[in-house]
């Protein structure tokens, strides 16, 4: 039985632009997920879902004629739930579990697709509590609630050929035949007003110019259909036709009149870019939310929601701007998330907000930024500064970093030696030896005659020359040098 929500749309056309006039077709995504019992998705499209693509595309061939490609996911539950039967406390309870799992997705412009359930039972309870059970359900993409726009499409295993046809026809501006369409667009449904005072569910089958028959159905639930003749897609009456015993089980025909296949066509161009392709975001009415498991599954300028936000699904958000809360730097378009804001690339509070090889400046005035750490001999204000990790009266300072004859302006960054720059590092020296004391334990100073070689020695052993000068003991490790005429250590 294709059975449908009665809601309240405001099912205004847009006015037409010429931009979409000329395209032949409307390429449509789709995407089933295969919630039955036990039937398996080659099946399920075998038997179901072949039928309703053949049909859809049949009955919406006014150009731009439809034209269907999908896939197919099978999936037994969702959040607990057994997704073949499917039991809710009201409409609102159904309307979020679909909101959360199976909305439709509008990735980009031109890339997305609907997302369809497929199931065997749809039930929930009415306002005065009586259960009410559905043979398909979809919501218009224009609902007056602008926050109730992406829900998916729920279809009955168990339904004929015509239900998918039925349900994309509220995406297409289609009304149920018994609901009056609002404002001045093209009055599709005038020929089917419920005649019968008595009995208001009837208008759910005037299309029918056959015998209209009552039926039980689940739940002590009463549903109409036309009998040996023909009924229209967007009603609440399955058409059928007699079986070889003569039993009216078989189904026969049911069509769109014209007013309804030249709206419907209206509404596909709406859902148009100008160059001809689908467009999503307006077909799914607010952009649909792909479902994601690292941020490399979402576009560009787009983070994923896993291991973040405490969603019943994971999916892809735009990038923050500087100042919005945060959590983690992959939700901002900064790539920096400190203090719990996303901040500029190079801003900071603090060291530990930069990274290796960085420290947070102090500006005179304006927001900290990182920087890079500076060298030996720079001038600095703090330890953290500097490569070496100390600053010494105002410059960056390394010990032991430099050797005999470099450049220095401490007496600790010689390895040898002492450095002959002013007392505080005011400017730069060189790493010289006076005396022996200069070079440590065991070496001697080597100034040289002419001023020109200035080194720290190892002390020499015995035997070894210790030059033919006098006053050389003290290159010896014994502490006393030959005289004349060898001049060796003793």
């Amino acid at each position: 039985m294709k059975t449908m929500l009665i809601i309240l749309l405001l099912a205004l056309t847009p006015s037409l632009s010429s931009a979409t006039d000329n395209f032949d077709e409307f390429r449509l995504n789709l995407h089933f997920v295969n919630g039955t019992k036990d039937t398996s998705n080659g099946d399920l499209e075998v038997n179901r879902i072949q039928s309703w693509i053949e049909e859809a595309e049949k009955q919406y061939a006014t150009k731009p004629r439809l034209k269907l490609s999908y896939t197919i996911e099978r999936k037994t539950t969702v959040a607990g739930r057994d997704l073949s039967s499917l039991t809710f406390n009201g409409m609102a309870e159904f309307n979020k579990f679909m909101d959360d799992h199976f909305d439709n997705q509008a990735r980009t412009e031109t890339e997305g697709h609907l997302t369809l359930l497929v199931g065997n039972t749809l039930c929930w309870n009415d306002l005065l509590g009586k259960q009410k059970c559905w043979g398909g359900w979809a919501n218009f993409p224009h609902d007056v609630n602008p926050f109730n726009r992406k829900k998916g499409i729920w279809l009955s295993e168990g339904s004929d050929k015509y239900l998918l046809t039925h349900e994309l026809g509220h995406f297409f501006s289609l009304k149920h035949t018994f609901e009056p369409y609002i404002g001045f667009n093209k009055q599709c449904n005038k020929d089917f007003a419920n005649k019968n005072l008595f009995n208001p569910d009837l208008g759910h089958c005037n299309s029918c110019n056959g015998k209209i028959a009552v039926r039980d159905g689940r739940g002590g639930n009463q549903y109409y259909v036309c009998e040996g003749g023909v009924s229209n897609v967007m009603d609440y009456c399955s058409s059928l036709i007699p079986d070889e015993k003569g039993k009216f089980t078989v189904t026969g025909t049911e069509t769109l009149n014209t007013c309804q296949q030249e709206r419907a066509a209206n509404q596909r161009q709406q859902f148009m870019t100008k160059a001809g392709k689908v467009d999503y975001v307006r077909l799914a009415g607010l952009r649909g939310e792909g479902q994601c498991e690292a941020d490399t599954d979402c576009e560009d300028g787009e983070f994923c929601t896993a291991g973040i936000l405490n969603l019943t699904r994971n999916v892809c958000k735009p990038k923050l701007d500087r100042g919005t809360l945060c959590t983690t730097k992959r939700q901002c378009a900064s790539d920096r998330c400190s203090w719990g804001v996303c901040a500029d690339p190079d801003e900071c509070r603090a060291d530990a907000d930069c990274g290796s090889g960085n420290y947070c400046g102090d500006p005179i005035s304006g927001k900290r930024t990182c920087k890079d750490k500076l060298s030996d001999g720079s001038v600095c204000t703090k330890d953290q500064q500097c490569q070496a990790g100390r600053c010494k009266t105002g410059f960056c300072s390394a010990p032991a970093s430099a050797s005999m004859g470099e450049s220095c302006r401490f007496d600790d960054e010689c390895r040898e030696g002492k450095c002959n720059a002013p007392v505080g590092g005011l400017t730069k020296g060189t790493c010289v030896c006076n005396k022996d004391s200069d070079c440590g334990s065991g070496k001697w100073c080597d100034r040289g005659v002419d001023a020109k070689v200035n080194a720290c020695r190892p002390k020499l052993d015995k035997g070894e020359s210790c030059a033919g000068v006098a006053g050389n003991d003290h290159k010896c490790k014994s502490g006393e040098c030959s005289g004349f005429p060898k001049y060796v250590c003793k």
